[in-house]
């Protein structure tokens, strides 16, 4: 199902933007910092953590089995910061399992040896956890208190996890998904030569997009990179998303975006954007480079990206700058980006593990306020000192990539609910405000859908591959102008000659059985 792989794929890229998750990055995109206050959570609480830490007795020693990634770009070391941190706050010694491939946890389950701990995707679990390869966890949160209380006070993540009948396969990682969120940024420096004002409308980006062209005329003044998959950031400008997703109106109901009216009125200004040429005729296929040379080149003025993108676009533009924009409402009466932030990655505990009572200690250790603290800081004296209340990193970690290289820190497994502000903290104080202001406009509803069963799954594996190629190819039509707009109400009947019911209604099953699971 093509728009799952939409949704798998802004999984992978929180892991490559935010948490280094995959060693795979096809658009040679580079990772980038982020987060979303820096004053916030640097008060002194570590030293409180450090003196409960002494007066707390440990738990027996214990030795478990990490599956986690092996990415190049932080090469995992046994002695990483994370790790030594563990072994002293829960007197587990871990060992790395890495991954050497797409099929090692394929492999590490068919072998009958898998590691007591694995890092998982949410189609692995789907995958592999109805075949019994991962223990329910649901059974045990009277062993893992903190895990219990991470959930109960973090609904969209519960929501994720359980699955349709109401086991707990997996827990997902939580605050370090906000260098997954798309927004919007301009060139500021070129708006102020020129006296434009910022636009808040989608008429007005027409307008000054118009502008820019006739002052640049070998420009394409609006710029995306991500082809017709950046319709699920557009979309929230015009209340919707293309595809499936909880109605922000009613969220006990399924929608199809495209349904909409409002659809309609995103994809004429698309369509219209093309036609004057405001837009690259090769906006469907554009790849990171060529996105790089447009925007560092006058070539682009006002584009969506990852959030990241902007401090590192600006640390390579030599004259120029780069500042983030309220998203321009298309309908309606508010301003939105999608609902962002979230993490794809997560930790399950294989059921043939010789040591399953210290792996649910380590989840609810790395899920614990405590937790938290520690594997997202450190400790101070160790990597980071307190001067006036707030905390700082020690001189070593130059930028926040370094807290990986270093230490470990916010590499996959090391963690399951991380404190952004300690990576905010590395970032440029010019390029926190991003960060600061993307959450202020996101979209009620996350665009998501709720988890099938495998029998659901395989039923609509079929009607949702023809549903979603037969939308997106006619959508790329009018958006060329290859088909005309006055046809719109006619593709939208022929929607339903592709199952779109059957899908519609097997996904609110879906959500009906998700909510009644997680009341």
């Amino acid at each position: 199902m093509k728009s799952l792989k939409w949704t798998w794929a802004a999984a992978a890229a929180v892991a490559l933007t935010v948490s280094g998750c995959s060693s795979n990055n096809n658009n040679n995109e580079p990772a980038a910092s982020s987060s979303g206050s820096a004053d916030a959570g640097q008060t002194a609480s570590a030293t409180q953590s450090a003196s409960a830490s002494a007066s707390t007795a440990l738990p027996e020693p214990a030795k478990i089995r990490i599956f986690t990634e092996n990415n190049t770009a932080w090469p995992p070391k046994p002695d990483w910061g994370v790790w030594k941190w563990v072994k002293e706050e829960t007197n587990i010694d871990v060992e790395q399992v890495l991954a050497t491939g797409p099929e090692s946890l394929a492999l590490a389950v068919s072998s009958g040896d898998m590691p007591d701990v694995l890092s998982v995707f949410p189609n692995d679990v789907q995958k592999f956890g109805s075949q019994g390869a991962f223990e329910d966890l649901s059974k045990h949160m009277d062993q893992m208190p903190n895990v219990k209380a991470f959930l109960d006070s973090h609904p969209d993540v519960m929501s994720r996890v359980v699955s349709p009948n109401g086991e707990i396969f997996s827990i997902i990682n939580d605050g370090a998904g906000e260098g997954s969120q798309m927004v919007w940024f301009y060139r500021d420096d070129i708006f102020k030569k020129n006296n434009l004002e910022v636009p808040k409308t989608w008429d007005e980006l027409y307008t000054v997009a118009k502008k820019l062209k006739e002052i640049y005329p070998d420009s394409y003044p609006f710029l995306f990179r991500h082809g017709l998959s950046t319709l699920d950031t557009f979309g929230p400008s015009f209340d919707i998303y293309p595809e499936f997703y909880q109605d922000p109106a009613d969220p006990t109901k399924m929608k199809f975006g495209l349904e909409d009216p409002n659809a309609k009125t995103m994809v004429e200004w698309l369509n219209k954007f093309v036609k004057e040429k405001l837009i690259p005729p090769d906006w469907l296929t554009m790849d990171y480079k060529a996105w790089t040379q447009f925007m560092s080149t006058n070539k682009a003025f006002v584009t969506v990206q990852f959030i990241g993108q902007i401090e590192i676009m600006n640390s390579q533009l030599t004259d120029g700058h780069l500042q983030f924009m309220a998203p321009p409402i298309g309908s309606g009466d508010k301003p939105y980006l999608p609902k962002g932030g979230q993490e794809g990655y997560g930790l399950a505990v294989a059921s043939t593990s010789k040591n399953k009572d210290a792996a649910y200690r380590y989840l609810d250790y790395i899920f614990s306020e405590k937790g938290k603290d520690i594997q997202s800081w450190g400790k101070e004296g160790e990597t980071y000192t307190t001067v006036d209340g707030k905390r700082k990193f020690n001189d070593n970690y130059k930028e926040a990539n370094d807290l990986r290289v270093i230490s470990g820190i916010q590499t996959a497994a090391t963690y399951g609910w991380f404190d952004f502000n300690a990576w905010l903290s590395l970032v440029k104080p010019e390029e926190q405000y991003a960060y600061v202001e993307a959450p202020k406009y996101r979209f009620p509803v996350a665009y998501s859908r709720p988890n099938l069963t495998s029998d659901e799954a395989a039923t609509l594996s079929t009607a949702n591959d023809q549903l979603w190629k037969f939308w997106t190819g006619e959508v790329t039509k009018f958006i060329n102008g290859d088909r005309p707009m006055s046809e719109w109400d006619a593709f939208i009947k022929e929607l339903g000659k592709h199952d779109l019911e059957k899908v519609r209604t097997t996904y609110q099953t879906a959500l009906d059985r998700q909510l009644a699971n997680t009341k």
